[in-house]
């Protein structure tokens, strides 16, 4: 929420215990309004029922799409490896 309202530039959770439940709804608002949301290393998620549905390598929001890039090499550089 803080995103989507623009109080914070990023979204960080660096940790595999979420679902895709949790984040495909704020996806959608958040690309509709210009951002970008994606796990640690910048891959995009996928949300077909054949899927698993944990976002096992975290998730990256970010407000602006174009400014996501860089923080997926700041953060996934900090947490190669653990994810």
């Amino acid at each position: 929420m803080l995103l989507i309202e623009g109080k914070a530039h990023a979204y960080v959770f660096a940790s595999a215990g979420s679902k895709r439940w949790d984040t495909c709804a704020p996806e959608a608002i958040l690309r509709e309004l210009g951002g970008e949301l994606t796990d640690m290393y910048g891959n995009r998620y996928n949300y077909e029922k054949t899927v698993a549905p944990n976002n096992s390598k975290g998730v990256l929001g970010t407000t602006f799409a174009n400014d996501h890039s860089e923080y997926v090499q700041k953060v996934s550089s900090v947490i190669q490896g653990k994810l």
